[in-house]
């Protein structure tokens, strides 16, 4: 079962005083990857969730395209991944408000394994941390 960000900070909190149940709840859900808000798979076309910061893109022959509304809500680290097994579908992630580095808003993924890592600050301009394959970032 998935933990909210509220309830992992209060374990989170719990755990600073002593409650060790409450610390081994917070470590499941990060292993386990269920911490609300952290990841994200699209099989099809549609929106990236505000929060989100791990974005899976997995279809091999249909191409995805994702949108984020605004950058800002993912500020921090942000991964994106195409996790198809298989396949060369174009997928791509367009960015309404911010910048993948500045000056772009689209990034196209077109073979499992490529990635992109970027930073995005308080505004939603990012900064390309790590890209992985041949990820295309245009305009």
């Amino acid at each position: 079962m998935a933990l909210s960000k509220a309830d992992a900070l209060v374990a989170i909190q719990q755990a600073a005083n002593g409650s060790l149940k409450d610390l081994a709840s917070v470590l499941t859900a990060l292993v386990n990857r269920e911490l609300e808000g952290t990841a994200q798979t699209l099989t099809a076309s549609g929106a990236v969730t505000p929060g989100v910061q791990s974005l899976n893109l997995n279809h091999a022959s249909v191409v995805i395209a994702a949108t984020i509304a605004d950058a800002s809500k993912h500020a921090g680290f942000f991964a994106v991944l195409d996790s198809s097994a298989s396949g060369t579908a174009a997928h791509t992630v367009t960015l309404t408000r911010g910048t993948w580095d500045g000056t772009n808003k689209t990034i196209t993924l077109n073979a499992p394994g490529e990635s992109l890592i970027v930073f995005f600050d308080a505004a939603g301009n990012g900064q390309v941390v790590l890209n992985t394959g041949s990820v295309a970032i245009s305009t």
